[in-house]
């Protein structure tokens, strides 16, 4: 589980902020961070991917592993 700011749902805009929100991290293949957003708005912003950079700009660097 990663903490990143709720409007993730929405990364084709600026991150606002970090922080805050929970999302499951499923995978990383390459370069991409698949994860699962329950409070998404479509199905798309519930099962995402993302490049990791712009992962990066929602996540707080503050995360749960659940392995």
């Amino acid at each position: 589980m990663a903490s990143v700011h709720k409007e993730i749902r929405r990364p084709e805009n600026p991150a606002p902020g970090k922080g805050g929100h929970l999302v499951l991290v499923t995978s990383r293949r390459g370069d991409t961070v698949h994860f699962r957003n329950p409070s998404g708005h479509t199905g798309q912003a519930r099962t995402a991917s993302l490049p990791v950079a712009q992962f990066a700009e929602f996540f707080a660097g503050r995360g749960v592993s659940l392995a």
